[in-house]
């Protein structure tokens, strides 16, 4: 028997694309493929030779490209999922791309969550190419987008006041292979990694400041102080990882700390707390989210939200909002995430 997707007119699904066949877009091309009114029609990979290939069985029956060009040419999509590069840098030639081709852009760099940290003004520059081509461009993720930002002003709805935000978050890194963990901070030897750290090659979690300044543009506040500092954790036995192995004294995990000053006082406090087995050094995976004031809000959930799949969802999930918001560039928070749209049919506001 056909499937309900199969069954349904090509014409009548919002057609997909994917820039990326990494564990993200893998993980929601699947939740793509549960929606009966969406249509993967293709991806783009890059043609670097050191670039990730997609898996033959998740990725069997899109064509990948190496050519985006070409690709948008030939499939002529209605939104693109973005979900390549953290980095500003890396995303907006492909974003600039879809827009010129009247293409709604998903996109889970976290840097362009609150793009003007890293491109003063690049924020307003992406609204205008947004309007001028008639299409959504957004950004979303766990964090930047979700955990870090969305989430602790959603709970502050509840508030009567706010004097401070404190978020904090443990993360199973396992999920991630060797290229993401090199750029978290993790398979270094201590001297290593703190090289790295002051060259800007480890960085660990980005998107610390842009999520800083979601929650702060969210109240009306400004923030006067950013600070960050990194940690490694080191290992004290070997662990074994798709494709490599850790062996002690090398970083298995880092944390992170950054505050944000508002008014004179810590008004924002992150801390995030990632290690390949965190069992082993007694660490829960969870997220905790509280919001000080005259009526404190203390938000917890155990275990926690994994990283890959809570990205894929929110990347898919948008698309409905995407679809029937007015042209134009919105950050987290200005885009309120979606629940996932479970009708066969597409969303209002769907072409």
């Amino acid at each position: 028997m056909e499937s309900s997707h199969e069954n349904r007119n090509a014409s009548e699904r919002v057609r997909i694309v994917f820039f990326g066949v990494g564990s993200v877009a893998t993980a929601a091309l699947d939740l793509c493929r549960q929606r009966s009114w969406m249509d993967v029609v293709a991806a783009a990979r890059s043609p670097s030779p050191a670039a990730v290939r997609p898996g033959i069985g998740a990725w069997a029956g899109v064509r990948v490209w190496s050519d985006p060009e070409e690709m948008l040419e030939a499939t002529r999509p209605q939104v693109a999922l973005v979900a390549t590069r953290s980095e500003l840098d890396s995303v907006l030639p492909v974003i600039g791309l879809c827009a010129r081709r009247g293409v709604h852009v998903v996109c889970a760099s976290e840097e362009l969550a609150w793009p003007d940290v890293e491109r003063p003004g690049m924020a307003g520059r992406l609204q205008s190419m947004a309007t001028e081509a008639g299409v959504v461009i957004t950004a979303t993720g766990i964090n930047p987008g979700f955990a870090f930002d969305v989430l602790p002003l959603v709970l502050a709805g509840a508030a009567w006041d706010v004097s401070r935000i404190v978020v904090q978050r443990t993360l199973d890194a396992s999920v991630f292979g060797r290229d993401v963990h090199r750029s978290l901070g993790v398979g270094y030897t201590e001297a290593e990694f703190r090289r790295a750290v002051r060259s800007r090659r480890v960085r660990g979690h980005i998107g610390f400041a842009e999520s800083a300044r979601i929650i702060a543009d969210g109240m009306g506040l400004e923030i006067e102080r950013f600070e960050e500092k990194i940690e490694p954790v080191l290992a004290d036995r070997a662990h074994v990882l798709a494709g490599y192995t850790i062996e002690p004294p090398e970083t298995a995990g880092v944390v992170q700390l950054a505050t944000a000053t508002v008014r004179g006082r810590e008004w924002l406090r992150f801390e995030l707390s990632l290690h390949v087995a965190p069992e082993a050094v007694g660490w829960e995976t969870r997220d905790r989210i509280r919001i000080q004031g005259e009526n404190e809000l203390d938000l917890t959930m155990e275990p926690g939200m994994p990283a890959v799949s809570t990205t894929a969802a929110l990347l898919v999930n948008a698309v409905p909002a995407v679809l029937s918001a007015r042209p134009g560039f919105y950050p987290p928070a200005r885009l309120i995430p979606n629940p996932p749209w479970l009708a066969d049919h597409p969303p209002p506001g769907a072409p």
